[in-house]
């Protein structure tokens, strides 16, 4: 596996291996029999021990190759295994884990806060989390590390109340490695002493005090109970070996000390003289390392600022992969839900394709027996309507012929009354003449007729003849319509059977069908009962929908068709009608058959001698319309 600097891998030389083995063994102690959760786990070293007493532990990386090269190392282990995922969002359900372990992760990505939260989501409610990172004020600030893999660091303040914001309880421990490493409560730990052996005698030197550079803390929202402090020392050869190879070679050097101080005061003399030389040289070299230090610190100031645009650079790159990717989540969810939508609504739409045309097929049966059955229908009819008309072409010729007659006899009575009248005013005045003597006949010169007399005359003899006149131009009128009568029955045989008509023909015929209230209209419209004009005055309807309107409404609504007809009394004095039967329709066409009285008993009384008066069915009421006799009205 690669070593970038970054990523522990065991085998390692120096401090390192001390700092990321202590952190797992204080884990360990803490996740004995929970399911572990191992965040960044990297070469799967740690989460490898953290097996050891855990009941499940699982290793997450971003790193696929990592995580590839954990599964080959360590897939023996039972209750070990890895998976791939990104801290920012864990490939686990919420509430997964007893415990879950995070050790220098937090400050390597853009938004330490929202990994934080990611960690908190897959904790169950009392399980723990350990997690740590570097204590910014010592790693970068007091040591000067410039780490270009960090992208945010934070303080031991800073750190213990992002952690608090999450959990209820939070312990903070500080990691300091020196010959030992050490994790204690994160504070600057106090000065201690440590005993030296020098040949047969111990000798005792202080260690002075030292900050922990890095910040472990344990956070759970139930109550915690963590070892006060935890020491671990390195056994192997850069460790306690290590330690015991230096004290042997103190004690061989003590002997040769002596030797070395005298031969040092020797030197001491020579020594004087050479720093008073050098003394003079060093103030010219400290003059120039002045100059030399002021440009460095400024190339310094230079390069920590272009660190830090670097830094904010990454941050906000970071930031915009992570919103790319967060849109690119998005976008592909909205896909696939267009994509179901779109096989929703094409099965759907096949669903009710199908449905319609069963539908309209099945409509278009039933609409095709429909006109099979009016075709045949109107065939009958049709057939019906010959037979009508074969009857009607045989008895027109007797009815001309009886017209002809009753036009002849008409002609001959216009003639006697022409005959009448011219010899009316003579046999008149005759008579008159007869009954004067003779003597004042004379006087009175009533021997001849009156030129009134000559007028009355002249007139009554023209109006006769232009009556006959006009009954010889209807007797020529019906020879000529007796004549194209007879011209096609004489030359027409047995007509041929017609073909049946096409469909397009039968629907025409039957859009030309007349409207069977049409009869209705024709014979309210030609009887007197039905005042077409006083009904349009009376209730403000259209003159051309009045027939129809009383038919379909007006009765209904209690109205009267003219002053001669009652609907109400008609219903009062017929109780067998129904209420849905036009009364005056139904008078018309059965009533006066059956001899059925149009008022009710009590408005015989009543005003019926002036309704009828109006229309000259009766005499006039001895009163007159206006209470003033008939004699003076007619004047």
């Amino acid at each position: 596996m690669d070593d970038t600097g970054e990523r522990y891998i065991p085998g390692t030389a120096g401090s390192i291996t001390a700092e990321h083995q202590h952190r797992y063994a204080f884990a360990a102690g803490l996740t004995a029999g929970a399911s572990v959760l191992d965040v960044a786990c990297g070469e799967g070293y740690g989460a490898a021990f953290l097996a050891r007493s855990a009941a499940q532990v699982v290793g997450v990386d971003l790193d696929a190759a990592a995580i590839a090269h954990a599964a080959r190392h360590y897939g023996g282990i039972a209750n070990l295994s890895f998976k791939a995922g990104e801290v920012g969002a864990l490939p686990f359900a919420d509430r997964s884990f007893d415990a879950v372990v995070c050790f220098e992760t937090i400050e390597h990505v853009a938004d330490p806060r929202a990994a934080l939260r990611e960690l908190r989501r897959v904790l169950k409610p009392d399980g723990r989390l350990i997690v740590s990172t570097p204590d910014r004020e010592v790693y970068s600030g007091e040591l000067n590390n410039r780490n270009q893999f960090h992208l945010a660091e934070f303080s031991a303040a800073e750190f213990a109340d992002e952690l608090r914001q999450l959990f209820a309880h939070v312990e903070l421990r500080g990691q300091a490695v020196g010959l030992a490493s050490v994790i204690a409560a994160a504070t600057d730990t106090p000065a201690a002493d440590i005993w030296w052996l020098h040949g047969t005698a111990p000798g005792r030197t202080p260690l002075p005090p030292a900050r922990p550079v890095f910040l472990v803390a344990l956070c759970s929202d139930a109550p915690l109970e963590a070892p006060a402090a935890s020491v671990l020392v390195d056994g192997t050869e850069t460790g306690a070996g290590a330690l015991e190879a230096l004290q042997a070679r103190g004690n061989e050097l003590t002997g040769t000390l002596d030797a070395v101080r005298r031969q040092a005061i020797d030197d001491y003399d020579g020594l004087t003289r050479q720093v008073a030389a050098l003394r003079a040289v060093s103030d010219d070299k400290d003059a120039l390392l002045a100059g030399n230090e002021t440009v460095l610190r400024e190339q310094l100031r230079i390069l920590d600022e272009r660190q830090a645009l670097i830094q904010a650079q990454a941050a906000v790159i970071a930031e915009q992969r992570d919103a790319q990717l967060a849109q690119l989540r998005r976008l592909a969810e909205k896909d696939e839900a267009l994509a179901r939508e779109i096989d929703q609504l094409k099965s759907a739409f096949h669903a009710e394709r199908q449905a319609r045309l069963a539908q309209a097929e099945a409509s278009h049966r039933q609409e095709l027996a429909a006109l099979e059955q009016e075709c045949r229908a109107l065939e009958e009819r049709r057939r019906s309507a010959e037979r009508e008309s074969a009857e009607i072409r045989g008895a027109v010729p007797p009815m001309i012929a009886h017209a002809e007659q009753l036009v002849l006899a008409l002609r001959e009575a216009h003639g006697e009354e022409a005959r009448a009248l011219a010899v009316r005013s003579k046999t008149l005045r005759q008579r008159l003449v007869y009954c004067v003597p003779t003597r004042l006949r004379k006087r009175l010169r009533l021997n001849g007729r009156t030129g009134r007399e000559r007028r009355a005359g002249g007139v009554a003899q023209a109006a006769a003849l232009r009556a006959a006149a006009l009954l010889q131009d209807c007797l020529n009128q019906c020879r000529d319509m007796r004549e194209r009568l007879a011209a096609p029955l004489a030359g027409a045989g047995s007509p041929p059977e017609p073909a049946p008509p096409p469909a397009e023909v039968v629907a025409e015929v039957i859009a030309r069908v007349p409207d069977p209230q049409d009869d209705d209209i024709r014979l309210l419209e030609s009887s007197a009962l039905f005042d077409k004009a006083w009904y349009v005055e009376t209730y403000g309807i259209e003159p051309h929908e009045a027939a129809r309107h009383y038919l379909d409404t007006g009765f209904r609504n209690g109205w009267n068709p003219s002053l001669l007809f009652s609907t109400g009394d008609y219903f009062r004095s017929n109780k067998d009608v129904p209420s849905d039967h036009n009364p005056l329709l139904h008078y018309l066409r059965h009533g006066i058959r059956e001899g059925r009285s149009l008022y009710a008993g009590n408005a015989a009384a009543g005003p019926l001698p002036d309704r009828f008066w109006r229309y000259g069915l009766r005499g006039e009421p001895a009163g007159g319309a206006g209470g003033e006799p008939a004699a003076r009205r007619h004047g």
